[in-house]
């Protein structure tokens, strides 16, 4: 049986071994730009652009993209804040891609994308956000693929979150990419903002968004169903030191445990119950994709949020 399982998880997740998450999503690592003459200093986030170069012609402004310490996990996290600077709005911006400011053309500046060759199936991140007057926040995932017939850059997947709702704490965010063709991706962009108007300037001065732990997702299933069809789950989730699966669709099976990055962490079996525990310990905080391999090998997925 156990030969079969793992050919079924080999021909279930076929990508989990190239899996290629993005330099430095957890956000804890920062340089600092320091001040100089009449202009601010600020700290931008390695392998990660943002607008924050515009304060070299701002005197004294305040970049609206930060380094903070009020993280979902670790030292830091990102705090972007939609601003009025010269009375011109600058949203709090993140993304995959490059900044250069162009005063002629400001909208120019920011180049969005870079180079990316996987096919990822979702993304997560956990944020929080406050809304001023309506305002919204975005957080989205582009696929791209240069069209050779038309030169063009052709958006071939994508998942986009827009919301003006205030969470006063982290939330897990989870959206599954789609995809329009079958074509390769070579380019990706990530993008959050703090108004989703901000490209156009458009936005409300004071509504800020905090991001955290982003990585994209990898687990493909498509012979697999979801385990909530069920009507089992896992509780409590986000869990700690353990976690249970409730009306477990069989009463023996496997778990395997997938990290971000694709990586098995863990293996546990189960039999004679229909309520297993299963141990978290030495798992450190975020988003894993579950495997459930019942006794009849049927196979099932679920999501599995550790917050140690």
């Amino acid at each position: 049986m156990k030969t079969r399982i793992a050919l079924i998880l080999l021909s279930c997740i076929p990508v989990i071994l190239t899996a290629q998450q993005l330099p430095n999503s957890d956000f804890e690592n920062w340089t600092n730009t320091p001040p100089h003459s009449i202009y601010s200093g600020y700290d931008q986030p390695d392998n990660w652009a943002t607008g924050n170069a515009a304060l070299n012609v701002a005197p004294g402004a305040t970049a609206p993209t930060q380094k903070t310490t009020d993280a979902y996990s670790g030292t830091y996290a990102a705090k972007l804040v939609t601003q009025s600077i010269f009375g011109q709005l600058a949203a709090g911006n993140l993304f995959s891609g490059t900044f250069a400011l162009n005063l002629t053309h400001p909208e120019q500046s920011a180049q969005i994308g870079i180079p990316y060759t996987d096919k990822p199936t979702g993304f997560n991140v956990y944020y929080k956000y406050t809304s001023v007057s309506g305002d919204s926040c975005a957080i989205y995932v582009y696929l791209f693929h240069k069209n050779t017939s038309t030169l063009k850059r052709d958006t071939i997947g994508r998942a986009y979150f827009q919301s003006t709702t205030s969470t006063s704490s982290y939330a897990l965010l989870s959206l599954p990419i789609t995809y329009s063709t079958t074509d390769t991706p070579d380019s990706i962009a990530v993008v959050f903002t703090s108004s989703a108007g901000g490209g156009q300037f458009k936005g409300r001065a004071g509504s800020t968004l905090f991001i955290d732990n982003f990585s994209l997702d990898f687990t493909v299933t498509n012979t697999s169903t979801a385990l909530e069809s069920t009507g089992a789950a896992f509780y409590p989730n986000p869990a700690n030191a353990q976690v249970t699966l409730s009306n477990a669709p069989s009463n023996a099976g496997t778990l395997y445990l997938y990290n971000a990055q694709g990586e098995r962490v863990r293996t546990m079996e189960w039999s004679g119950s229909l309520a297993p525990m299963f141990s978290l310990n030495g798992l450190t905080s975020g988003v894993y994709n579950a495997v459930v391999i019942t006794g009849d090998e049927k196979i099932f997925s679920s999501k599995i949020v550790v917050k140690q």
